[in-house]
């Protein structure tokens, strides 16, 4: 079954959805009345029943129905932006489609109608026109036109039914992904799956649409090169983000985000190659409607020449000089300081990084017990007696395979003693780091001469016997051989993700997965609790606020809450991982000896069959929540330490 005759299926079984629960209750209602005029007490009982079933009824619609989109980014009004607004409401006339509530300017690269809807989709209270930042940035007017085409495009589709029952599938399923475990959960998960076998089918209706909106408003050339490019965006905004965006959150300094993207999208070595990875991505994209089908179609539509605009796309914007510092600012987190030129953040953030793996070089010389002076001269005899892989061994990942130990070893060792050479030469005024659009930041020498401190210490890393030759280089180059860093305090651990509960020697904890450890706190929510959570909106709320509020309470003050059990990465000498129908279940082997990290109670652990080792066993409940990505942190926690037994629990 296809075209409007699925979707009037899949919206007359939604309005099922909703008659059905209340013709239960009416019906039983009707009963009530009848059997009242027979029998007294036979009608009292069918009333209660009745009552009962229209409560519960009704807290199963209260949490599905309570489900709300949230408005994301910088709004843009009509006064301050007529430009934009103006040219929107020409894409809405063309296209026939109804007009967006709000524009919004948000962080994302792409361009999409966000709808907040009532009755799981049935009716719209507010319509969100989303555009992304990155495209501003890297897309010329006329390109940025046809995204604009393309998403109000969808809003008319080729019926008003596809577009409806869309809507409706798009609520449906981001309810049930809001949904916790329960009862309410377990039903609507089975609704959602009948639904979404009839409407899924208007996904690709809506898509084909928006093109075709797309092609016959901006522009064969324009709709095809706009697909194509905001692919290439998508993949250089999440290289943008790592490279460089990361080095101003460093620092601490607002940095010129949209004209700093536009420059790394045009830098020569980054075009090609971007360009190449976007090809790459295209071909090898699966799906029901992948990008290459959809240019393929878009190619065959009949549709006349258009007039280009190779203007920038920030260029629709009135005043883009003021306006977007302005929206770069609203965008950025609050606690950023103030503005700087790229040059100097990449100065800044050099620096800063090179100190902070001098400390870590000077920490691993301190904790390796070898005597190690933590100078570069002291690291330099470290190596040259043959102690390098001992020296480094304090900061290397204690979940590492053993075939990688060795290699990792040599990369970790030349990476801290090349940033300490360069971080004494940065202190000592003689080299700095240098921004390059193409690639990562280079050092630069006072005398004009270019850095590569990889380079310079890795023959000698690999080959001790290599020292004495690079004592020399070192000294020729003016760095300071007395230099050294305080020792790097022992990292905070970050979280990946909360399961709630897991049961422990008899007794419900949270497990709080970090990246050096898991915290056990015990958990005081019953399980009764847990299913009425899953019922009742108030109660899932409150559980969802209180995983969120301990998610955002540091590690180490929730160590010390009462009865709290840590268990250190660097205590862990195997892990596995058993799957069976009714969860999932861990079983961890340590070391508890009086060099051990980790704080146990004794009546958490039991004897190992090897010798000084203990085992901690954990398991999974029916009812339990999640919260981040507790699943995957697990496994970069674990590396090759973790077992994993067939069927095995997804870690990814």
């Amino acid at each position: 079954m296809r075209g409007p005759w699925r979707a009037a299926l899949a919206l007359a079984l939604h309005i099922g959805f909703f008659v059905v629960s209340l013709g239960l209750v009416a019906g039983l209602l009707m009963m009530a009345g009848m059997t009242f005029r027979r029998d007294t007490v036979g009608g009292l009982k069918v009333a209660f029943a009745a009552l009962v079933v229209g409560a519960t009824l009704l807290f199963c619609l209260r949490a599905v129905l309570r489900n709300k989109v949230r408005p994301r980014g910088v709004p843009l009004d009509r006064v301050n932006q007529p430009n934009l607004w103006r040219t929107v409401d020409q894409l809405v006339d063309a296209t026939d489609s109804p007009l967006p509530d709000e524009i919004r300017i948000t962080s994302e690269p792409s361009v999409t109608v966000r709808e907040d809807t009532a009755l799981l989709g049935l009716r719209t209270r507010t319509r969100y026109l989303e555009i992304g930042l990155p495209l501003l940035a890297a897309l010329t007017t006329s390109e940025l036109g046809a995204l604009l085409a393309h998403a109000v495009g969808r809003l008319t589709g080729r019926s008003r039914l596809a577009v409806t029952a869309h809507r409706v599938l798009a609520s449906v399923q981001r309810t049930r992904d809001g949904l916790t475990a329960g009862p309410v959960k377990w039903l609507f998960a089975g609704y959602a799956r009948v639904f979404t076998a009839i409407a899924v089918t208007t996904s690709r209706e809506l898509v084909l649409a928006g093109d075709a909106a797309a092609v016959r408003v901006a522009g064969k050339r324009n709709a095809v090169m706009a697909l194509r490019k905001s692919v290439a965006v998508e993949l250089g905004w999440q290289d943008y983000t790592d490279e460089y965006l990361s080095m101003a959150a460093t620092i601490g300094h607002a940095p010129d985000v949209l004209l700093g993207f536009r420059s790394f999208m045009d830098h020569p070595a980054r075009k090609p190659a971007l360009a190449e990875r976007a090809k790459q991505a295209i071909a090898e994209e699966t799906g029901e409607l992948p990008v290459r089908t959809r240019v393929e179609m878009m190619k065959r539509l009949k549709s006349s020449d258009k007039e280009v605009d190779e203007r920038p796309a920030f260029a629709i914007l009135r005043k883009p000089r003021n306006a977007v510092p302005e929206l770069e600012d609203n965008l950025l987190v609050d606690s950023l300081g103030p503005r700087l030129p790229w040059p100097d953040v990449v100065r800044q953030a050099g620096a800063a990084q090179a100190a902070e793996k001098a400390a870590q070089l000077s920490a691993a010389a301190h904790q390796c017990g070898l005597g190690v002076d933590p100078t570069i001269q002291g690291v330099l005899v470290a190596i040259h007696r043959g102690h390098g892989r001992d020296l480094i061994n304090p900061v290397l990942n204690p979940g590492l395979h053993p075939s990688m130990i060795d290699q990792t070893a040599e990369d970790t060792l030349t990476d801290l003693l090349g940033c300490t050479v360069v971080d004494a030469l940065v202190c000592a005024g003689r080299a700095h780091h240098e921004l390059d659009w193409g690639g990562p930041p280079g050092v630069r020498l006072a005398n004009g001469r270019p850095i590569d401190p990889d380079r310079l210490v890795r023959p000698a890393v690999t080959d001790p016997r290599l020292i004495p030759g690079l004592h020399r280089v070192l000294v020729d180059l003016g760095v300071p051989l007395h230099h050294t860093r305080e020792p790097a305090e022992e990292p905070e651990p970050v979280l990946s993700g909360i399961v709630s509960p897991v049961q422990c020697s008899g007794e419900s904890y949270d497990l709080l997965v970090t990246d050096r450890g898991l915290l056990l706190l015990p958990s005081d929510a019953s399980a009764a609790k847990r299913l009425l959570a899953g019922t009742l909106a108030m109660l899932r709320e409150a559980e969802e606020e209180q995983l969120s509020e301990l998610a955002s309470r540091p590690i180490p003050e929730l160590r010390e809450r009462s009865g709290a059990q840590w268990v250190d990465s660097r205590d862990v000498a195997s892990a596995r991982l058993d799957q069976d129908k009714t969860g999932w279940s861990l079983e961890l082997d340590l070391y508890l000896d009086e060099y051990a990290m980790s704080t146990l109670d004794e009546v958490r652990v039991v004897s190992g069959r090897d010798e000084g080792v203990s085992v901690l066993a954990l398991r999974s409940t029916a009812d339990g929540v999640e919260h981040g990505e507790p699943y995957h942190g697990l496994s970069e926690l674990m590396g090759a330490r973790m077992e994993l037994d067939e069927p095995a629990l997804s870690l990814d």
